[in-house]
């Protein structure tokens, strides 16, 4: 103890050298509004093809889910809800089990049980995601003239390539409209006289439809040349022409090709009208307050670009902003009550000097604590934030202590 209070440059130092260190973390933490947590619950789902009656659903399907999820063990509390259609199964477990072994064995016993089932039941095992709901930060919706089907291929075409480009966006997932594709659908009898199955011309395609294709060596004197070709078809008849088996048989002597509309496999609607929306998912470890700000950004210039088009792109939803104003509301009360509190120090203490060091020893904890944050993966959320928030409020009241203990025993003659 003697050697830290006679060294009081040496201290001084290390304290502004913590801190230091402590915001060059802070500018380094991901930011998300919801910690990555996983929820000791899980949900069985089961739908069914046509409208069913209720109470056979609940006797034939749910019962039995119920009997085989209850002898698992660590189970805390079973609830059920039964529809003509949909039924859901929700599953919530103690916290002192294995949730990773428990949902593997939930798993193996809920196929075991829906092998046995009439068919037109369709079971499914979920679980809730945090952190899936954490990175589906922003959602889009894309408006333009001409139908959902053409402004779902100016997406495809236009928009898609520059929100992926964008620092930070792990995936961009488009619901709505019709994708523009080449269906190729193959002539059962022609397939089977040729012995050639689906997963064959499936592999024959993906080698002939690269962007380039190796085609062999040039060899000089000096050099050795790899040589590759433009291996992209322009057109379906190009397509058609591919050779799928010895003869030679073309792909379509044994299939139809052609370019259309794929069937519809997502539905988007906003106000009763259909739409095109996109949903932006964030990488895990991205600042998502500032990627919201380059999205934006991005969304801006595409705006810019696609003017003459007659399409236009709006943020629907974001995540981040939410989260911003969430982190600055509670900023400024933890900013706030730290304020009140040395205030209302100053009127007790009527002392400026200890009213100082305790409102440094504010920002010098605050910035200390993400040293740690950083080294043990911990990001700043709401959850975080509220917890540092508490520890001011307790960093003042422990302050206040150990000052008045010094005083004390200062004036009882002890000397440090």
């Amino acid at each position: 103890m003697n050697f830290l209070l006679h060294r009081r440059i040496t201290i001084c130092m290390l304290f502004i050298a913590l801190t230091m260190l402590g915001y060059v973390s802070y500018k380094q933490l991901p930011v998300e509004l919801l910690p990555n947590a996983e929820l000791p619950m899980l949900f069985v789902q089961v739908s069914s093809q046509q409208d069913m009656d209720p109470s056979y659903v609940e006797s034939e399907i749910v019962i039995p889910l119920e009997g085989a999820i209850s002898s698992i063990g660590g189970v805390d509390k079973i609830q059920s809800t039964v529809d003509s259609r949909q039924s859901t199964i929700q599953i919530d477990f103690k916290n002192t089990v294995n949730f990773k072994i428990t949902s593997l064995r939930l798993q193996e016993k809920v196929n075991e049980l829906a092998a046995t089932f009439p068919d037109g039941f369709n079971v499914q095992l979920q679980k809730v995601d945090v952190g899936q709901m954490a990175n589906n930060f922003m959602v889009l919706q894309v408006r333009g003239s001409g139908g959902v089907d053409r402004v779902r291929n100016i997406v495809d075409k236009e928009i898609r390539s520059d929100l992926e480009n964008v620092d930070g966006v792990a995936s961009v997932n488009i619901y709505g409209g019709r994708e523009k594709a080449i269906e190729i659908r193959l002539n059962p009898e022609a397939c089977k006289a040729l012995n050639l199955t689906p997963s064959s011309i499936s592999g024959l395609l993906t080698q002939n439809t690269q962007d380039k294709a190796f085609v062999g060596f040039a060899n000089e004197p000096d050099s050795k040349y790899f040589i590759h070709v433009n291996a992209l078809y322009s057109k379906v008849s190009d397509l058609e022409n591919i050779v799928v088996a010895p003869g030679p048989v073309l792909l379509k002597d044994v299939a139809t090709v052609f370019f259309d509309l794929k069937e519809e496999t997502s539905y988007s609607r906003v106000n009763g009208k259909d739409a095109v929306s996109v949903a932006l998912m964030s990488d895990s470890q991205a600042n998502l307050i500032d990627l919201s700000h380059r999205a934006v950004e991005a969304i801006d210039r595409l705006n810019e670009k696609l003017a003459y088009l007659d399409v236009e792109v709006v943020v629907q939803e974001n995540t981040a902003e939410t989260m911003e104003n969430n982190i600055d509301q509670i900023i400024n009360l933890a900013l706030v009550g730290g304020l009140l509190a040395i205030l209302i120090l100053w009127l007790f203490l009527k002392n400026l000097r200890l009213v100082f060091f305790i409102a440094l020893s504010i920002p010098i904890s605050v910035y200390t604590a993400f040293n740690f944050f950083y080294a043990f993966g911990i990001t700043i959320n709401s959850l975080t934030l509220v917890g540092m928030a508490l520890a001011i409020g307790m960093l003042l009241d422990n302050s206040v202590v150990v000052l008045e203990n010094i005083y004390r025993l200062s004036a009882s003659g002890c000397t440090p």
